[in-house]
């Protein structure tokens, strides 16, 4: 199969999928998941420095001097967007090791993408990798949906591959989204700025939006196995160099459990930010739909 036809076949097959078999990721009521400035009272909550005073329960302070915040659910037509991680670990090329992260990163944006249009929500994109790449704001539209998968999946066939630029890209994000959209930050997570301790990065960021990690993963990484060794032809991820991998069954067990260890440490990091995050490791268009509506489902549970 040729390239162009190859790129026609993958969006093809993912807009079948997200038109007729996906209804919405999302459950009926997802926008309750999410307290912002609607009309319907959702919680009562201690104020805390940097809330916005409009929203003090005045009668509770007067009457008592407490300082008390009123959360209303936000508006379901709130936008959504999707962050995407276009560096060389999540890009596709010719001689690559970790080959499936780049088709599960199209399948999630192609779900993502259409369940907002399906929820009836506006829904943007940025792309980047140690620069912005691309700004799509959020838009209605199918059409726009189908703009958005387009544009991802031709990416992957342009330019050299490139490093990651973590802290430019949530910086843009905090200039270019207004407050209370949702944003799901799609990536394998292995830039060195989240290495360390990166609980304190994200934290305004989940202040400010409905902030969602989509952790990639290649099935190689997980529990896949060899019998014996293979030598691996491999390119650079982020570079333009080539080199052979001597792959014994030991050193791919040594790779495994490298990346359940880099895993924990997202998912520790992710939850002192107080954030939940969706973990995505099979170019199964339905296993990535499962995930996902499930990881909705248990939100919405979580909130009755």
């Amino acid at each position: 199969m040729e390239q162009e036809e190859y790129k026609n076949f993958r969006q093809s097959r993912i807009q079948l999928f997200s038109r007729i078999r996906l209804r919405n990721i999302f459950p009926g009521e997802w926008e309750s998941i999410y307290t912002g400035e609607g009309i319907e009272f959702a919680d009562i909550k201690p104020f805390e420095p940097g809330d916005d005073l409009r929203d003090l329960d005045l009668l509770t302070l007067v009457q008592s001097g407490e300082e008390e915040i009123v959360q209303r659910v936000a508006g379901r037509q709130r936008k959504i967007f999707v962050w995407a991680d276009l560096s060389g670990s999540m890009q596709r090329f010719e001689e690559m090791f970790l080959s499936s992260k780049p088709e599960i990163r199209d399948i999630a944006i192609g779900l993502l993408v259409y369940s907002a249009y399906n929820a009836y929500s506006p829904v943007g994109l940025c792309a980047f990798d140690r620069e912005i790449r691309c700004f799509l704001p959020a838009r209605y539209g199918e059409s726009y949906c189908d703009k958005i998968l387009s544009w991802i999946i031709d990416q992957d066939y342009k330019g050299i591959p490139a490093s990651a630029d973590i802290q430019k890209a949530v910086s843009f994000l905090m200039q270019r989204v207004s407050n209370q959209s949702m944003v799901f930050f799609v990536s394998d997570f292995k830039d060195p700025a989240f290495e360390g301790d990166f609980a304190d990065l994200l934290r305004p960021v989940a202040k400010k939006v409905d902030f969602v990690p989509v952790v990639i993963r290649d099935p190689i990484e997980k529990d896949v196995s060899i019998k014996r060794p293979i030598n691996i032809a491999v390119k650079d991820s982020e570079g333009d160099g080539n080199t052979e991998i001597y792959l014994t069954p030991q050193k791919l067990k040594e790779i495994q459990e490298l990346s359940t260890r880099h895993l924990s440490h997202l998912e520790r990091n992710f939850r002192r930010a107080g954030i939940g995050h969706v973990v995505l490791d099979s170019p199964s268009i339905n296993d990535c739909y499962q995930v996902l509506s499930g990881f909705f489902e248990s939100r919405k549970r979580t909130r009755v």
